[in-house]
């Protein structure tokens, strides 16, 4: 009890900048809507997932609790502390809400066809695509403009498509193949500071783990409880420091990806005020 005290609040905070610009984009984006008068389905649907895609609100600090139940987890690997952190930490939906707007431009796209929003369900997926992490999704962000580019051409819609097309963006898949190896990540993403730590504890608690069983291996039948005991307590200490780093290291890159594409689609929108 004393522990969940601690834990931050849920709620999104009033003076978040972050929020405010999602909303005001939305708003803007419903306005455009209801102007193309497209039927209840067709703008219920769409502005389902644009409330996914435009889901936005700047992270909370991390509380006691969140940190405690997230060590946890890593090292036990336990449901019980998974299903704990997840409850303690709401930023994780909003970081998985790009996958739930794709789902739902898809499937709008496959139910209206000939929709007159279907441009811009085009565009809106060619953005979303790049924060997106979940499997089975059917495309990918470059073949959504390619779209919209080859439906559309002679329109502002896919001029400015082409535009995004070429803003570089990372990958969730990208970061979850590099996290083999923790830090890795980070210098992908640009961070080459929390790169170097996440690789320097890596290294540190893998010679951690090794060289005690170098040394038990030597000394055979000669080893001892009562003398040797630190070497069974540096191997299972650096085994923890090991599995903490891997977790960190692949949630903070994750956070990184969408991030990263958020200020990329912002600069963009900067650049080129005629983006819906």
């Amino acid at each position: 009890m004393l522990v969940a005290g601690c834990s931050s609040s849920a709620l999104i905070r009033p003076a978040d900048p972050t929020f405010a610009g999602a909303l005001d984009r939305f708003e803007k984006t419903s306005a455009a809507i209801d102007e193309a008068k497209p039927s209840p389905g067709e703008r219920a649907l769409f502005l389902q997932a644009e409330a996914f895609y435009r889901y936005r609100f700047g992270p909370a600090e991390r509380g006691t609790a969140t940190a405690l139940a997230e060590g946890a987890a890593a090292v036990s690997d336990l449901p019980v502390f998974q299903s704990f952190a997840g409850a303690l930490d709401v930023y994780e939906l909003r970081l998985r809400a790009y996958d739930g707007a794709v789902q739902l431009w898809e499937t709008f796209l496959q139910r209206y066809p000939c929709s007159r929003l279907r441009p811009l369900a085009l565009y809106r997926l060619g953005w979303a695509y790049r924060s997106a992490g979940a499997s089975g999704l059917p495309h990918d962000s470059e073949e959504m403009f390619d779209a919209l580019i080859r439906e559309e051409p002679n329109s502002t819609l896919a001029s400015t498509a082409g535009l995004a097309r070429k803003v570089p963006y990372k990958s969730k898949s990208t970061v979850a193949k590099l996290s083999i190896v923790p830090g890795l990540p980070q210098f992908y993403l640009g961070e080459p500071l929390a790169g170097s730590l996440h690789l320097g504890t890596a290294l540190a608690s893998t010679a951690g783990i090794v060289i005690p069983i170098v040394v038990a291996a030597k000394r055979g039948s000669d080893l001892r409880w009562s003398k040797d005991w630190p070497l069974l307590a540096i191997g299972v200490s650096a085994s923890i420091v090991l599995s903490l780093d891997y977790t960190a290291s692949y949630d903070d890159a994750m956070r990184g990806v969408v991030h990263w594409n958020e200020r990329k689609e912002a600069a963009f929108v900067v650049a080129h005020p005629e983006a819906p």
